[in-house]
């Protein structure tokens, strides 16, 4: 499998940020640049309409016949100042729709009789655009005209000005948006600083970014991942040291009868020996056997906690009743190999209900040889330890609900020396037994325990008076199609 390139949340955070940024910016300087166009030409065709107005004002203060006999020069004088703004102006006389009178020009303009009527308009000289406005007021004609190409060279100019500044403010902006994305990244360079220089074991809480809104949930997890990673090799650690604690006795015993049977056989011909030899290796034989229960327990519990993390199959229907049927002969038969002293007859099961239909309409989530296995501890330990005359009962009830599918109960009980409510608590820990000569490992509790925790449910020791009651309760869930067929 090909590794994804290491992408830079720095670079992706202030590219988008710029590009964002420059979007928007863009977006802004055309709608400003162009709103400032229009502007800017509105105001140039509003000193086109001053200007026509503020000659029509001069021309009226003479009378029309005294216009018309003055020399050109003095008529030229009057449009002069107008012309020096780049402004171009025509003075005429209406004496009737086709006769026009024109009395002064500014120089170097195209005739604008052709402009027309009043308003704006449009005229070309010498390839040159012009823009036109025509005023008529009391028989004068004035027209006023300046030219294209100079409009848009102010208007270029104009946003030439407007650009420099623009785009000097972008640059600033994106500089300061990688030094803002590139300080407010220190948290995580910080918190990253702290992971790597931390000890390969150290729990303690991580400090770095907790000051930070956004970074606080994320620490608050990576705490909560480390206190359950503590938690977890703790755990580990205990249940190695009791393992071999557990296994240390025995192997321990064992060499003792060994030395002691090799002691005696080598110690002479006494008729004492071979039986005290004997004996020394039965006890052997019993620390290896116990030796390889424990052992098998151990691989047991490693299989549920595996199991339980990974399996999903359920079981489902009338296999929830074979695998108590199946426990049940299991523990039967193995206490008869351990030679356990019981009444007869040793074990009352039963199945509540009875009918195998009635088990259809409900699954656990559990495979069925987890299930099995919680049963055969439970039975196991029930036989292990009971003492009455009556039989061990074992009972498999499912106990409906109208909310849903209910819950399957496996009760066990004997009549053994009991626990007290304390004890009830202790005794689901690893290798825990009431004394050193209680039979079996400590480890039958344990595993049924962790084996109703990954089905969701729960086991529970309580007195009997005399021995002791263990319930195991598991939610049931609703069969599928799917399920009814495997």
């Amino acid at each position: 499998m090909t590794a994804r390139p290491v992408q830079s949340l720095r670079v992706r955070l202030v590219l988008g940020l710029s590009l964002t940024i420059c979007l928007v910016w863009s977006g802004v300087a055309i709608w400003q640049f162009t709103n400032m166009q229009r502007e800017l030409r509105t105001l140039l065709d509003d000193r086109l309409i001053a200007s026509a107005r503020m000659v029509v004002g001069i021309v009226q203060q003479f009378q029309q016949a005294e216009l018309a006999a003055a020399p050109r020069a003095s008529n030229d004088a009057l449009v002069s100042v107008i012309g020096r703004d780049g402004v171009a102006c025509e003075v005429s006389l209406v004496r009737s729709e086709v006769d026009i009178l024109p009395i002064a020009r500014t120089n170097n303009i195209p005739d604008m009789a052709s402009a027309g009527s009043a308003g704006f308009g449009q005229i070309t000289k010498g390839g040159k655009q012009w823009r036109t406005y025509v005023l008529e007021d009391k028989g004068v004609r004035v027209a006023t005209a300046d030219r294209l190409d100079v409009r848009d060279q102010l208007v270029q100019t104009f946003v030439r000005t407007l650009v420099l500044p623009f785009v000097l403010a972008l640059a600033v902006i994106l500089l300061l948006t990688w030094w803002m994305g590139t300080r407010s990244l220190r948290p995580l360079q910080r918190l990253r600083e702290e992971l790597v220089q931390r000890p390969p074991h150290d729990p303690t809480p991580v400090q770095s970014g907790r000051d930070v809104k956004e970074l606080a949930p994320l620490v608050d997890s990576l705490n909560q991942l480390l206190a359950r990673m503590d938690a977890s090799m703790e755990h580990e650690r205990r249940w190695t040291a009791d393992a071999a604690h557990e296994l240390r006795t025995p192997l321990t015993a064992i060499k003792t009868h060994v030395q002691v049977a090799q002691l005696t056989l080598a110690a002479g011909s006494n008729n004492a020996s071979p039986d005290k030899a004997a004996n020394a290796l039965r006890q052997a034989g019993e620390g290896i056997d116990h030796m390889h229960a424990t052992l098998e327990q151990l691989l047991q519990l490693a299989r549920v906690e595996s199991a339980s993390a990974g399996e999903a199959r359920a079981t489902v229907g009338t296999g929830i009743a074979q695998a108590f049927r199946l426990a049940c002969s299991q523990s039967l038969q193995r206490a008869e190999n351990e030679r356990i002293q019981l009444p007869s007859p040793p074990l009352d099961a039963a199945e509540i209900p009875a009918d195998p239909a009635a088990w259809q309409a409900i699954q656990l989530p559990l495979p069925p040889a987890l299930l099995a296995c919680a049963i055969t501890n439970l039975i196991d330990n029930a036989l292990r330890h009971h003492q009455g005359p009556a039989p061990v009962s074992a009972a498999l009830r499912w106990q409906a609900d109208a909310a849903g599918p209910g819950t399957v109960e496996v009760c066990v009980r004997d009549e053994g020396p009991g626990l007290t409510p304390a004890e009830c608590e202790q005794a689901l820990r690893r290798f825990w037994r009431k004394s050193s000569s209680s039979p079996g490992s400590g480890l039958g509790l344990t595993i049924v325990r962790r084996i109703a925790e990954s089905a969701h449910g729960t086991l529970t020791l309580e007195p009997a008076e005399p021995g002791l009651r263990a319930r195991l309760c598991l939610p049931a869930l609703a069969v599928t199609s799917s399920a009814a067929k495997d």
